[in-house]
C-alpha cells in the first residue's frame, strides 16, 4: 500500500506542476496507461483490477470532457466531445462484457490524439522539434 500511495503522490505532483499546454498530453498518457492495464486485466480475469483501471480511465475522460471550451473550440470541441463520449461508451461496454477487443480501437485513437497534442505543444512552446521528429 505504501508503494501505491507514493505513486499516487508522484502522479498528483506531476499534474500540479505541469504547464497548461502539457496537461492534455499528460492526461492522454495516463488514459493510455489505464486503458492498456484494463485490457490486460480483462484478459487475466482480474475483475477488481479492471474495475479500478476503468474507473480511472473514465475519470480522465470526464476531466477531458469538462475541460472543453465550446465557445473558443467551436467544431473541434464538439468533435472531441463526441469522441470522448464514444470512448466512454466503449469503455463501459468492454468492462461490462469483459471484451478487451473493444478497447483496441479506443487505444489506437487515444494514442493518435496523444501524438497530435505532443506535436502541438512542441509548436506552441517552440521546443525546436518538428512534429514528426522524436
Amino acid at each position: 500500500m505504501k508503494y501505491d500511495a507514493r505513486i499516487q503522490a508522484y502522479q498528483e505532483n506531476a499534474v500540479l506542476t505541469t504547464s497548461r499546454e502539457q496537461l492534455v498530453p499528460l492526461l492522454y498518457e495516463h488514459l493510455l496507461v489505464n486503458l492498456r492495464r484494463a485490457v490486460r486485466q480483462i484478459r487475466e480475469r482480474d475483475i477488481e483490477g479492471k474495475a479500478a483501471s476503468v474507473e480511472k480511465a473514465s475519470a480522465i475522460l470526464f476531466e477531458l470532457l469538462g475541460s472543453l471550451d465550446f465557445e473558443a473550440g467551436g467544431e473541434l470541441a464538439a468533435r472531441l466531445a463526441s469522441l470522448y463520449n464514444y470512448f466512454l461508451r466503449e469503455l463501459s461496454e468492454a468492462s461490462r462484457t469483459l471484451d478487451a477487443r473493444r478497447l483496441e480501437p479506443v487505444i489506437e485513437m487515444v494514442a493518435s490524439l496523444h501524438e497530435s497534442w505532443v506535436a502541438a505543444v512542441r509548436v506552441v512552446t517552440g521546443s525546436g522539434e518538428e512534429a514528426g521528429e522524436r
